[in-house]
């Protein structure tokens, strides 16, 4: 394993706390996956469409309706690791507002590079047809109609 170097911070309601990104995340030998030791999750280190390659992540980001994202993560998952779409509060637990300007990603970059500049998906339902989504331009959630296009960025572990 790893550990990322960098800061980061953890969105906890609307409270934000700093803390050290290389105490906090641990990269899997390979390079591909990236564990939170704050949150136990473990996430996939480049978002779908996007490959790692040379230590970083390279491709086009591919964007989905929210139920072919939901669709993707169940076929990440025919290889045996269970791949899932996180839900708000975990996909906002990688939030990192101090990264947030004009045209970088609201995410720290040594730990998750390449990650675009645009909304994503999670799993969790606001009422029928709606999800919630995190943007990374800068941070902040909300929801939109399930047609609605949006990236993915799978993980695993947790409580869901």
């Amino acid at each position: 394993m790893t550990r990322v170097a960098g800061w980061g911070l953890l969105l906890a309601g609307a409270a934000c706390s700093p803390v050290f990104a290389q105490e906090r995340y641990i990269a899997s030998a390979d390079g591909q996956e990236i564990t939170d030791s704050k949150t136990g999750l473990t996430w996939r280190r480049c978002v779908e469409g996007m490959a790692w390659k040379a230590r970083t992540c390279s491709g086009q980001a591919a964007f989905f309706n929210q139920t072919d994202a939901a669709l993707r993560a169940k076929s990440a998952s025919a290889g045996g690791t269970e791949w899932r779409l996180p839900v708000l509060k975990e996909l906002s637990s990688i939030v990192s507002v101090r990264e947030a300007e004009e045209g970088k990603a609201a995410i720290d970059p040594a730990v998750f590079p390449g990650t675009p500049v645009a909304r994503f998906w999670t799993s969790s339902s606001t009422g029928p047809g709606y999800f919630t989504f995190v943007s990374f331009s800068d941070g902040s959630a909300g929801e939109s109609p399930r047609g609605t296009p949006g990236g993915v960025r799978l993980v695993r572990g947790g409580n869901k």
